[in-house]
């Protein structure tokens, strides 16, 4: 199944902890790792006060069903020093949120497929745009590259490698 990961990092070494989980995900025997993204520096969105970001886009290959792929970046972020806290949106080392898997809508308490902030996000659908942009995400039934068309920021992000 083919799957789409939005990896993220505001502390430390950014640069670093995204190499890293990208080596992670795909040290995994059931993970096919297929493409990255360029990484791209932004703003953050619903708290303000948090640190820059570094964000890409990874497209994988995988055996495993979205609830086991899930656990699986969880245990990713776990390793890499991230801490589970209340708090929703706050500084961390990495972040991984799985965006699509295929054809897939998944709707729990868990998970949520497609992610349900895909269209409003610049800093998801600009660095998939560079792997895969007309990748057509199927509750929206739009090319990646039409929902960034979308977006009402006309602004850059800056691309940092």
């Amino acid at each position: 199944m083919i799957c789409f990961l939005g990896i993220g990092s505001n502390i430390d070494d950014r640069l670093s902890n995204l190499n890293k989980s990208v080596d992670l995900i795909s040290d995994d025997l059931n993970i096919k790792f297929i493409q990255v993204s360029n990484f791209y520096e932004s703003l953050p969105m619903y708290n303000l006060n948090l640190n820059t970001f570094l964000n890409g886009v990874i497209k994988i290959s995988t055996s495993y069903t979205p609830s086991q792929l899930l656990s699986k970046v969880k245990n990713i972020e776990a390793e890499m020093g991230r801490e589970k806290s209340v708090e929703r949106y706050e500084n961390r080392i990495i972040d991984i949120d799985i965006l699509c898997c295929e054809n897939q809508i998944i709707e729990s308490s868990k998970l949520t497929l497609p992610h349900p902030n895909i269209k409003e996000r610049k800093f998801v659908l600009e660095p998939w745009c560079d792997i895969d942009s007309n990748y057509i995400i199927v509750n929206e039934n739009r090319k990646v590259k039409e929902l960034l068309a979308l977006l009402p920021d006309s602004s850059k992000l800056r691309k940092v490698n």
